[in-house]
Formats: structure tokens, C-alpha cells, sequence
């Protein structure tokens, strides 16, 4: 009864070894050297006596025999055993700085001396103390024209007699 048992246990162990052997997770060949390879749609590391192990991916730094047919999302540089797994490449965006809108330029021009605003009236731009303008308005009067301040100018005034009282 004994040796039916074993017989019984051997043949259990025999069948177990077969599947596991014909399964994908095991492969026939290659050596121990750490090396994967890509055969039948899978990745398989070397193991001993023969059989190689499937793995389900490949980790940074792992060493390939060759480049599968498709990489999926997995990145291999080349060196002299093969190639080797290496992290995804950074691929960063160019900051952009747009420089700054363009300021409005105030260009401080005096309206032409002597252009009427009504046919009884003239504005003339003075320079003053402070680098701009003061506009002096005119009233035309018989002949001459009468300042803001109540002066009266025989002819048209010219800007340096307007600016003694107006360019402060």
C-alpha cells in the first residue's frame, strides 16, 4: 500500500512539473546572466538550469537583449550588453514671458499760436516753469485782443509777451 501511495504522490508531482513547465510563465533556454528578453508577446528574465522566468515588467535598469516590436510607454538606451530600461524623458514647456504691453506715449504738443476757436477768439499755448503748456484764450477786440487778465494787446501778442504773465 505503500508503494502505491508514492507511486500516487510521484505521478501528482510529474503532472504538476508538466504544467508548469508548458505554462507561459516559464521558458526553455538562455543561461543566468540577468538578462531579459522578449520572446512570443512577453518579457522573460534568464533563470538557472535552463528556464526563464516570464516577468509581468520591465523596472529601470533592466538589461535587454533586444528591442521588442513595440515599446509601450517603456524607454531602453543602448549600451554594450544590449539596451537598458531608463526612465521616461522630462519634457517640460518653455516658459513664455510676454513682455509688457506697450505704454501710450503723451507727446505734450502746443496747438498751433494763433488757430481761432471762434472767429472772436484765439488760444495760444505758453511754456511754463513745470515743462509743459498753459493755454492762454484770446478775445478779439476792434483791432487788437484782450488777455484773461483784462490786458489788452494793440496786434496779435507773441508767445514771449504772453509769457512774462502767463509761462510760470
Amino acid at each position: 500500500m505503500m508503494k502505491r501511495s508514492l507511486k500516487f504522490r510521484a505521478l501528482i508531482i510529474l503532472c504538476l512539473l508538466i504544467t508548469l513547465c508548458s505554462s507561459e510563465a516559464f521558458a526553455w533556454g538562455g543561461g543566468h546572466d540577468g538578462r531579459h528578453f522578449y520572446r512570443g508577446g512577453r518579457w522573460y528574465r534568464h533563470g538557472v538550469f535552463g528556464i526563464d522566468f516570464a516577468i509581468t515588467a520591465l523596472t529601470i535598469g533592466a538589461l535587454v537583449d533586444s528591442l521588442p516590436p513595440r515599446y509601450n510607454s517603456v524607454y531602453y538606451r543602448p549600451c554594450p550588453e544590449g539596451y537598458v530600461v531608463v526612465p521616461a524623458p522630462v519634457i517640460t514647456q518653455p516658459i513664455v514671458v510676454a513682455p509688457p504691453p506697450p505704454q501710450p506715449v503723451f507727446v505734450n504738443t502746443p496747438a498751433p499760436i494763433g488757430q481761432p476757436q471762434s472767429p472772436d477768439m484765439v488760444t495760444i499755448n505758453i511754456p511754463n516753469s513745470r515743462g509743459g503748456y498753459t493755454a492762454i484764450t484770446l478775445r478779439k477786440s476792434g483791432n487788437g485782443y484782450i488777455g484773461p487778465q483784462g490786458e489788452y494787446y494793440s496786434e496779435n501778442p507773441t508767445v514771449d509777451q504772453l509769457k512774462t504773465l502767463y509761462g510760470k
